[in-house]
């Protein structure tokens, strides 16, 4: 029952879960390291520091992306999660120790508001890559949305922890806890890779030489940075993830501007603004943690990937649109909404799922060139015209330009769904037999790794 409920086969759910409690766990200890790292940052160092932070993060980023880009594909994808979560636990509890002997001071908070960034972005950059190890690519297209509603759950857990132990406890102690959750995630990877079997990804039929060329090219782009640039210039599904990714994070930077400055003007405490905020986020997972357990996978299963994109795209651009005109509460929860909750439900799953049309090799690389490097540049660069438009009082023109990203946003994504595979994402009733498929070739992946078709079947 409960298979059929999250719209899986029973065998997927027994392979699902465990991962879905790692998720939990692990976005349980980043949101609760995340509220610490910001109010022992706010109180000990002061926020006229935090710009000068959020640059020293978003080099710090890049610089830990480009390490991993190079070097996480020569060790197993086990061995660098415990490499990820390692570096924060050792931070946190340096942190508490500094605080408990008295040697903290602002770069040791500093430090844990970095470190802090760091681990959210690698987790969330690793974990799509760790799941490959676990499932094949069809098997994902139904499991990724249900597992990933772990991370809501987390959310939420980490979000209560906070709350309530804050009263019992100094914040400082708290710390311990955060290292203690992702300890336990460190548990959780090494038990799942001793009793879990890694799934076997068949390697892709080429039939043409034009497909051998272009899975040579893939190949081509996994041995240097510059091949892949090279590969996300000439490469139409790659290209348009680039310049959509641009897009929407660009127009996702000026949405939430437009709302915060509305809260900021309708709430006229900090207490009214925080308590409206609190129960709105704890609504705003809880409704997301459903849509993403029961509807997403299964919309993804009926409309592709290419109408799952498009959905994000309409509701993101309504949302910008809306944001350019005079905002009220109603059409700034709305934009929240949809930037916030929604892009972790629909937008990260699917887009995950479109970098996992590439060959495994080449997935690694795709999803940090997205989530490493054009994800802060476009962050950065988007944050740097706000701030000017927002000295010189142009409010009209930030509203008009919140609008026309939003638009940007949706007509580059018709530009990415041309690129995608006719029916990708979507199930379909039957498949063909190897018999029935026409002569075949071996891929230059399969090549590499010193395997043919027939090798790869008999495996």
């Amino acid at each position: 029952m409960l298979s059929r409920l999250l719209y899986l086969e029973p065998a997927q759910l027994r392979r699902a879960w465990p991962f879905f409690v790692l998720y939990l766990v692990l976005f349980a200890a980043l949101t609760l390291a995340d509220g610490l790292s910001l109010t022992l940052f706010v109180q000990h160092a002061g926020t006229e520091l935090l710009p000068r932070y959020y640059a020293f993060s978003a080099v710090a980023v890049l610089i830990a992306v480009a390490s991993y880009m190079l070097f996480a594909d020569r060790w197993g994808s086990s061995t660098v999660f415990h490499a990820i979560l390692l570096g924060p636990v050792l931070l946190l509890g340096g942190v508490w120790a500094a605080v408990q002997w008295g040697g903290a001071d602002e770069r040791s908070f500093g430090w844990l508001f970095i470190g802090r960034e760091l681990a959210f972005a690698l987790v969330l950059l690793h974990f799509g890559t760790y799941l490959q190890d676990y499932f094949t690519r069809a098997a994902l297209n139904r499991v990724m949305p249900v597992i990933y509603a772990g991370g809501r759950v987390g959310g939420i857990a980490g979000g209560a922890l906070l709350e309530h132990l804050s009263g019992a406890t100094s914040p400082v102690n708290l710390l311990l806890v955060a290292a203690g959750l992702l300890t336990l995630g460190i548990v959780a990877v090494a038990i799942l890779h001793r009793l879990v079997p890694l799934a076997e990804e068949p390697e892709p039929v080429i039939t043409t030489e034009a497909q051998a060329e272009q899975a040579a090219s893939e190949l081509e782009a996994t041995q240097s940075f510059k091949a892949f640039l090279r590969f996300a210039w000439a490469n139409p599904l790659l290209f348009w993830i680039t310049v959509t990714t641009v897009v929407y994070f660009a127009c996702r930077t000026f949405l939430n501007f437009r709302y915060s400055v509305f809260f900021e003007s309708a709430f006229p405490t900090d207490l009214e603004m925080a308590r409206f905020l609190g129960r709105y986020t704890q609504l705003a997972l809880v409704t997301s943690m459903l849509l993403q357990l029961l509807f997403i996978n299964r919309w993804i299963a009926w409309v592709g990937l290419k109408g799952a994109h498009m959905t994000y795209a309409v509701l993101l651009l309504a949302g910008a649109f809306l944001g350019s005109f005079e905002i009220t509460l109603a059409s700034a929860v709305f934009a929240r909404l949809v930037e916030g909750e929604l892009r972790y439900c629909l937008r990260n799953p699917v887009s995950q799922l479109i970098v996992n049309q590439f060959p495994k090799a080449l997935r690694l690389r795709a999803r940090a060139w997205s989530l490493g490097i054009l994800i802060p540049l476009s962050t950065f660069v988007a944050s740097c015209l706000l701030a000017w438009l927002s000295e010189a009082g142009s409010t009209r023109v930030i509203a008009i330009l919140t609008a026309v990203l939003g638009l940007a946003y949706l007509l580059t994504s018709l530009g990415l769904v041309r690129s995608l595979g006719r029916e990708a994402g979507k199930e379909t009733p039957t498949t063909k037999s190897r018999t029935d498929q026409p002569h075949t070739v071996p891929s230059p992946h399969a090549l590499a790794a010193g395997r043919t078709p027939a090798r790869a079947a008999s495996r």
